[in-house]
């Protein structure tokens, strides 16, 4: 049984909210979410919390840091962009058009297509050819759809991130680095107007 506490500590000139969970692990982990510690200890730790934080002050800082500038960056890129509000049956018929039309183009087929409640990730295909995608699609331009269907069929292909995966994605998205950028940016908003 997990236990979790939560506090903060201040690391230079920013307050950090922390929580600490006690699992079955050998060796202490720190974890970073949203600007957020999570720090794991082994089950039957006695350690002082304060210190062992204090120990990774710095690596912590900069993570903080990090997350807070991108967080300004995003917020300064989104102010003017909007979520789509689609509903589910139509972000079905979306992509069942780009499932069709990709299968032809890359010779693949794909074994089951399915919709879930995910919060990191877009989309996923599985070595069965199962691709799982995101119902917050619903909220993305049709080009970021269909960029992300293709991508999740090329994995069908080449299930790694490698060179010859990013070479079949820049036969239809040469400006794939772009649609990431764009992704980063609607993940933001709907992260905070959700």
């Amino acid at each position: 049984m997990k236990k979790t506490h939560t506090n903060k500590i201040k690391i230079n000139d920013i307050e950090i909210e922390y929580s600490v969970e006690y699992r079955k692990v050998k060796y202490i982990r720190y974890e970073l979410k949203k600007g957020r510690l999570l720090l794991i200890l082994p089950k039957r730790s006695k350690v002082e919390i304060e210190d062992v934080i204090h120990k990774k002050d710095k690596w912590i800082y900069k993570k903080i840091k990090e997350y807070y500038n991108e967080k300004e960056l995003l917020s300064s890129k989104t102010r003017d962009m909007q979520l789509l509000r689609r509903t589910l049956p139509e972000l079905k018929d979306l992509v069942n058009v780009y499932v069709e039309k990709y299968e032809k183009i890359l010779n693949v087929e794909v074994n089951r297509l399915q919709f879930r409640d995910t919060i990191y990730k877009w989309g996923s295909c599985s070595t069965l050819r199962n691709i799982t995608l995101s119902k917050n699609l619903r909220f993305l331009p049709d080009r970021l759809v269909e960029y992300i269907v293709y991508h999740e069929l090329v994995h069908i292909i080449v299930l790694a991130h490698n060179d010859k995966f990013f070479e079949i994605i820049k036969k239809e998205f040469p400006n794939y680095l772009l649609c990431d950028e764009k992704l980063k940016q609607y993940n933001f908003l709907i992260e905070n107007n959700l």
